[in-house]
C-alpha cells in the first residue's frame, strides 16, 4: 500500500531538538505564570471575603430597613389608616401653571 503522496520526510535533529526545547520551555512558562495568577487570585480572594463582610452588613440593615416599613404597611391596612379617605381640607391644592402652547 503506497500513500498518495510517497514516503514522509525525515525531521532534522535540530528542528526536533528545537521543537521539544521549546515545548519544555513552554511547560515552565506556563508553570511561572500559573504561580504568579495564583498568587493574584489569593490576594483578591481576601479583599473579596473583606468586601462580603461589608456587603452582607449593608444588606442586613437594609432587608430590616424594609421589613420595619412592610409592618408599619401592614398595620395601617389591618387598622384600616391605609384606606382613609382625606378630606378636601387637608389636601392641599396644588398650583398649577397653565402650559405654554406655542403654535409653529
Amino acid at each position: 500500500m503506497s500513500l498518495p503522496f510517497g514516503r514522509p520526510q525525515t525531521v532534522s535533529p535540530l528542528i526536533r531538538g528545537l521543537r521539544y526545547g521549546l515545548l519544555i520551555a513552554g511547560i515552565f512558562y506556563g508553570r511561572y505564570k500559573q504561580a504568579k495568577y495564583e498568587e493574584l487570585e489569593d490576594i483578591w480572594r481576601e479583599e473579596e471575603a473583606k468586601r462580603k463582610v461589608l456587603r452582607d452588613k449593608e444588606l442586613k440593615i437594609l432587608k430590616a430597613r424594609i421589613a420595619k416599613e412592610e409592618r408599619e404597611v401592614i398595620r395601617q391596612i389591618e387598622t384600616g389608616e391605609y384606606f382613609k379617605i382625606v378630606s378636601e381640607e387637608e389636601v392641599k391644592p396644588e398650583e398649577t401653571k397653565p402650559k405654554e402652547c406655542r403654535a409653529y
